[in-house]
């Protein structure tokens, strides 16, 4: 007579093929999906930067200067210009952490204002370089002037 062993279950080399496989597979997803998440905090930035654009210039069409802080003075202008303090993904400073806003006055090239964020390297670099009229920036920053911008 034969007997026959009605075994249940899965056997340990089984267990250990099975977690080496959703290993690979958890290998390979996860960079691509922080990737997705930079793409998004790329995009969305260049979004909220020309929506602040459309606000400064709003600002001045009223105003006839450039807005001195982006955020209590647009926020809390009469008429509001825009309703909540727009948040930089990029930013590092966890206290302050909205897009840099430069504004000022040159002798040859008038009235500027310089929108910008730090980028995924998170390392800002941004300013007015009055001997050329001209937004210097650096890496990855993106940025948003009536000015010309000299990315190097």
């Amino acid at each position: 007579m034969k007997i026959i062993k009605n075994s249940k279950g899965f056997t340990l080399v089984e267990l250990i093929i099975v977690l080496a496989v959703i290993a690979i597979i958890l290998g390979v997803v996860i960079p691509a999906i922080r990737g997705m998440q930079e793409e998004a905090n790329l995009t969305r930035s260049e979004q909220e930067l020309h929506t602040l654009e459309t606000a400064v210039m709003s600002y001045f069409r009223h105003n006839g200067s450039f807005p001195a802080d982006i955020h209590a003075t647009l926020t809390g202008a009469s008429p509001r210009i825009i309703e909540n303090t727009l948040a930089d993904p990029f930013d590092t400073d966890a206290a302050n952490s909205t897009y840099g806003y430069l504004t000022g006055n040159d002798a040859e090239f008038g009235d500027y204002y310089i929108l910008y964020t730090q980028g995924p390297d998170r390392a800002g670099a941004t300013s007015w370089n009055a001997a050329t009229n001209q937004v210097d920036t650096s890496g990855d920053d993106i940025v948003v002037s009536n000015g010309f911008i000299n990315q190097q």
